[in-house]
């Protein structure tokens, strides 16, 4: 083989090579955003402070599917998966155990990026909790007329409820402060007056 053509050979296989970069760099899954009890998990390939409690594994993958058209996992993105699965369980420190890169296989290339690790619960660290909405009072409408409070009606000072009638009138009678009064019917004109027996009788003289 000349000069020439080995030159030619060894551009192919760059080119080739850059071109599947590419396409590896251009298919990356995206990393999605850490929520705030996610970022409370601490992922590490050391060991567990001192104290931690011992939850179990948690594991967590990055990237799917089969070949260069799909989507490419990253160790950036397997590791906020995990600390999202760790943080659902109450972890708050994972022990990386175990990086299973995208690789070739016999059939196609595997593109997803698993890690596997153990997770543990440290005392006084708690995962952070959902900070709520702080809802505005609704405002009043100008339009709607305020009411104002009803106030009780209260009897005025020094008056005393009215008298009643012990034993209740009979028939015919009715209770005027105290006392029962017959009541004729029908009713007396204005110059009469109702007698005991329920009589219109002339009213007295005014002397």
């Amino acid at each position: 083989m000349s000069a020439r053509d080995l030159s030619k050979s060894l551009l192919g296989l760059a080119l080739l090579g850059v071109a599947a970069c590419l396409a590896a760099c251009l298919n990356n899954a995206r990393v999605p955003p850490l929520s705030p009890a996610g970022q409370g998990v601490r992922v590490d390939s050391g060991e567990p402070p001192t104290g931690a409690h011992l939850v179990g594994p948690v594991t967590a993958t990055h990237g799917s599917g089969c070949g260069i058209a799909n989507e490419r996992g990253t160790e950036e993105g397997a590791t906020a998966a995990l600390r999202e699965a760790a943080a659902r369980r109450g972890i708050t420190f994972v022990k990386i155990t175990k990086k299973i890169k995208p690789y070739a296989g016999h059939e196609c290339f595997h593109q997803e990026y698993t890690l596997v690790g153990l997770g543990y619960s440290i005392d006084g660290i708690k995962r952070a909790a959902p900070v709520a909405p702080i809802l505005a009072p609704p405002l009043a409408s100008a339009s709607a007329p305020v009411v104002a409070p009803s106030a009780a009606v209260l009897p005025a000072p020094g008056s005393a409820a009215p008298a009643a009638c012990a034993p209740p009138c009979s028939p015919g009678y009715a209770c005027h402060a105290g006392v029962c009064e017959a009541e004729c019917n029908p009713l007396c004109a204005a110059d009469q007056t109702c007698r005991a027996d329920r009589v219109c009788v002339p009213r007295a003289p005014t002397p």
